[in-house]
C-alpha cells in the first residue's frame, strides 16, 4: 500500500491463521527480494457444522455458544454430558450453567436428565471437507470425462 498506511504487521497479525512460507526473487539488484506464499490451513478434523436455521433461534449470543460448546463436546470428547462434567471443561460458573442451560431448555435445544440430550435435527450438518482441497487440472478433466453422456454422442 501507499502513503501512510502499510501492511508491515500484517504477517504478526495473521500468523496464527495463515501458515507463511518465504521465498526469494533474484531481481538483479545487490539483495534477492523476498516474498511470501500463503496458505490457509486445512479445516480441522475434530471441527462440526452447524446450519443457518440455528440463527433463527431467538438466543442470546452466549447461549448459542454454550450450546456450540455442548455440541463440540458431545461429538469429540467422549465423557456423558452431566453438570459435573460441564462445568469443570468448559471452565464456567454453576449459576451461569443453570441459566444457559434453563434458556436451552425453553428453546427446546436440550432435554435435562441425568445426561443432557441434545435436539440437534436440521442445527447438526454432517462435514464436507471436499472444498478444502484443490483438486489438480489433471483430476478435473479426469472427472469431467467420466461424467460425459456417451449416449448423446453421435458417431
Amino acid at each position: 500500500m501507499t502513503g501512510e498506511r502499510s501492511l508491515s504487521n500484517f504477517n504478526n497479525d495473521f500468523r496464527e491463521y495463515l501458515n507463511i512460507k518465504p521465498y526469494f526473487i533474484n531481481n538483479g539488484f545487490r539483495y534477492a527480494t523476498r516474498r511470501n506464499i500463503y496458505h490457509v490451513p486445512v479445516m480441522e478434523k475434530e471441527c462440526i457444522t452447524i446450519s443457518q436455521k440455528f440463527l433463527m433461534y431467538e438466543l442470546n449470543t452466549a447461549v448459542k455458544g454454550f450450546f456450540i460448546q455442548l455440541m463440540l463436546l458431545s461429538q469429540f470428547s467422549g465423557m456423558a454430558l452431566n453438570r459435573q462434567n460441564i462445568v469443570p471443561a468448559l471452565n464456567m460458573d454453576r449459576k451461569t450453567y443453570d441459566k444457559y442451560l434453563n434458556a436451552l431448555q425453553i428453546a427446546e435445544l436440550v432435554t435435562n436428565g441425568r445426561v443432557l440430550t441434545l435436539h440437534t435435527d436440521g442445527i447438526l450438518l454432517e462435514n464436507d471437507f471436499s472444498m478444502q482441497k484443490k483438486q489438480s487440472i489433471y483430476r478435473l478433466l479426469k472427472d469431467e470425462e467420466l461424467t460425459i453422456d456417451t449416449k448423446s454422442i453421435k458417431p
